[in-house]
């Protein structure tokens, strides 16, 4: 059983905890789809502290929470006492802690998230700490991933190229948004598969990141390859993974992104035509259509776009019955009516049938 507290970085679990996390994601997808919801965190509240935009993150984690019997709090960083010399993180998680169950957090600062994990006494989600990581949705790229392996395939023989955007570098000077990439990469590491990074240099995946994949793959036995070419190692790969080349508040990069990446880095017919006949694409969405992926892929027989989109809603389901379920406390049903009693009894008024006044019990 996972006893680790928070889901801040996938570089803090094993591949052995991973699977554990996708069997019990498979579990719950399956009673889903059969119509049945478990409210296993019924009482249970999330605050989900969001200073981004955010769609597939904030409606999972919500009706993730709905379906399992507890509440969600959606809490915009800017509406609370929080940050720019007010309120320390240290007190929010303490005070947040006090009146819910487990916080969600999206912020541009992965620090930031580190920093309110520690104070927390209740589990933390990193609902993605700008180009930093996004662990919530390579679990979810990881479990569509296992979804949709080729028939015969085992995990470890699966080959991923991710085309485009690699870097996670915020510089003046370099500014990528290659947060989603450095996740699924370390992912991929940890649980042994090839994963082939297709960016021109600018774009590669940063030296600090590569050298903890390098050492996962010591571990796993995966590979990470390198190459500005997609179309070198395009017949070898299973899926084809890309992400936005610029993204909301980034959109004054749009002119110098599609100079740097189209059409050489473009998911297109032509691409998809070296590939395998049975290859996927994937994209953690939003996305610029016609850009890093064209129309008739997107909507294409080969798109795992939208089913990966719903797969964030499982995944959610997974995690917070994953690091919430365990801390739960049972609701005896002895105490649940000594309590109500309780309050019954103070709350209810008794009438005098004579004087037809009423007093307190």
């Amino acid at each position: 059983m996972i006893t680790k507290k928070d889901f801040v970085d996938v570089q803090d679990f094993t591949k052995e905890e991973f699977l554990e996390m996708l069997e019990t994601i498979r579990i719950l997808k399956e009673a889903d789809q059969k119509g049945i919801q478990l409210p296993l965190l019924k009482g249970q509240t999330i605050a989900l502290m969001f200073d981004q935009p955010s769609t597939r993150t904030r409606v999972s984690f919500e009706s993730a929470m709905d379906k399992l019997g507890g509440g969600a709090l959606y809490l915009e960083t800017k509406t609370m006492h929080v940050g720019e010399g007010r309120e320390t993180l240290k007190d929010t998680a303490v005070v947040l802690s006090g009146m819910v169950d487990a916080i969600e957090v999206r912020n541009e600062s992965h620090d930031a998230i580190l920093e309110l994990a520690k104070w927390a006494p209740v589990p933390v989600f990193n609902g993605m700490s700008s180009v930093h990581m996004h662990p919530t949705q390579a679990l979810c790229d990881l479990f569509t991933i296992c979804e949709n392996m080729p028939a015969g395939k085992k995990l470890e023989d699966v080959k991923v190229m991710w085309v485009g955007d690699n870097s996670a570098d915020t510089s003046e000077e370099n500014y990528h948004l290659g947060g989603v990439c450095r996740s699924n990469a370390l992912l991929a590491s940890i649980m042994g598969y090839t994963f082939i990074a297709a960016a021109p240099e600018k774009a590669e995946i940063l030296p600090e990141d590569l050298a903890l994949v390098e050492a996962n793959n010591a571990i796993s036995g995966g590979k990470y390859i390198k190459t500005d070419d997609p179309y070198k190692y395009a017949s070898e790969v299973d899926f084809i993974f890309t992400d936005a080349w610029w993204y909301h508040g980034s959109d004054y990069l749009k002119d110098y992104k599609i100079e740097e990446f189209y059409p050489k880095y473009a998911v297109n017919d032509e691409l998809i035509a070296a590939c395998p006949d049975w290859v996927k694409v994937m994209h953690p969405l939003p996305g610029n259509r016609g850009y890093e992926i064209s129309e008739d892929v997107w909507d294409g027989p080969h798109s795992l776009l939208m089913e990966q989109a719903a797969n964030r809603f499982h995944t959610q389901k997974g995690l917070l019955v994953t690091f919430m379920y365990p801390r739960a406390r049972e609701q005896k049903r002895a105490l649940v009516d000594y309590y109500t009693a309780q309050i019954e009894q103070r709350l209810t008024q008794t009438i005098d049938k004579v004087a037809g006044t009423h007093y307190d019990a």
